[in-house]
């Protein structure tokens, strides 16, 4: 295998016990392994564990005889990932506590500003991971009215579900992202929990129900959606007709921030 540049690797008390956790709950995979050692690997990240051995005997690495629970204190360890929400529920559902939940953190690297989602989980020894993911702030529509309206039929829990027409430079996927009002003072954080395409004429009123507009009649959404969409491709030289590619979102509010 190709190594990186910089693999940690953590002393640990019992060695079964932490695969178990890196492996069935956080996803590692086991890239290959001797007695009392694992290496293991997650997209491209490397992290390497070892069993303590106390009392201390040369070679063995440890700097200290008195090491005691939690370990790595001082340090926790950042890997980034293109979503990180499959782990955060894998944690919930396996009742791991979350030791910092998830916050939006804006990091300046020169003149960039990067907009992370992040939070931080303790592994069985006391190590801090913080799992970290681009996010990208969004709000419906292109006027303050409607965006803002829309907004608050989420935070009501009216509103689970939106459209929006298939162009296919857009990259469509679950996972979180930010929800904001229109001035961006507001801002929630939603998972997208499925996703899939349709026509104009095949949206559902399971769908429409699911948009929360109006009287959440199917009739309504297309009223409001084939006038929302015309305008939309006549920005794209196209013109409007029932046949056209739509992609169908449902969301659920994690946190508001």
């Amino acid at each position: 295998m190709k190594f990186n540049c910089l693999i940690p690797e953590l002393r640990v008390f019992d060695i079964d016990k932490s695969k178990k956790f890196y492996t069935e709950i956080l996803g590692f995979n086991v890239k290959y392994e001797r007695k009392n050692f694992a290496m293991m690997v997650l997209d491209d990240c490397q992290i390497m564990l070892q069993k303590l051995i106390l009392p201390s005997t040369k070679g063995s690495w440890n700097v200290t005889d008195d090491i005691e629970y939690p370990l790595g204190r001082g340090i926790n360890f950042q890997i980034i990932l293109p979503d990180i929400s499959k782990i955060y529920y894998s944690l919930k559902k396996h009742n791991v506590k979350i030791f910092i939940d998830l916050i939006v953190s804006d990091y300046q690297e020169n003149n960039i500003n990067n907009h992370v989602l992040e939070f931080l989980v303790q592994d069985p020894d006391g190590y801090l991971i913080r799992f970290q993911q681009d996010i990208e702030d969004w709000h419906f529509c292109n006027d303050k009215k409607n965006a803002d309206k829309l907004f608050e039929l989420v935070l009501n829990g009216d509103k689970t579900a939106t459209s929006y027409l298939y162009f296919s430079d857009k990259e469509n996927k679950t996972g979180f992202s930010i929800l904001t009002n229109w001035d961006k003072t507001k801002k929630i954080i939603i998972l997208t929990t499925n996703i899939y395409e349709t026509t104009f004429n095949k949206v559902s009123i399971n769908h429409a129900q699911k948009e929360g507009e109006g009287d959440k009649s199917l009739k309504m959404w297309r009223e409001i959606h084939k006038k929302f969409f015309s305008k939309e491709l006549e920005e794209h030289g196209l013109s409007f007709n029932k046949n056209c590619k739509v992609i169908c979102e449902e969301f659920e509010v994690v946190k508001l921030i």
